[in-house]
């Protein structure tokens, strides 16, 4: 377990020994543990740079983010297989409908 850090108690050896990374869209890769320390120095700024409304986005991708949303199947009939388990979605329901 990792304690948090923040700009009082920030741990120099903790963030050289962070195998957790942050890549930004401009390729720079930014260990986890130091990204939300100071959220001026990384997060803020980097979200500020590059961050854009949902209707921008989905304006841009040509389709609403509400139609990517996954949609929990354990609700359907008792006699359904999918209801079989949270595990199994709907994309590999398909997957497993197209192969037989």
């Amino acid at each position: 377990m990792m304690h948090f850090q923040d700009k009082y108690n920030e741990d120099l050896e903790r963030l050289q020994r962070c195998d957790i990374h942050y890549v930004t869209p401009d390729l720079r890769i930014i260990p986890f543990c130091a990204f939300n320390v100071i959220p001026e120095w990384y997060r803020d700024r980097i979200q500020k740079k590059y961050s854009i409304t949902v209707e921008e986005w989905e304006e841009r991708e040509g389709v609403k983010l509400e139609d990517g949303l996954y949609r929990g199947l354990m609700r359907r009939g008792a006699g359904d297989e999918l209801a079989a388990g949270c595990a199994k979605s709907q994309m590999f329901h398909d997957a497993a409908q197209a192969t037989m």
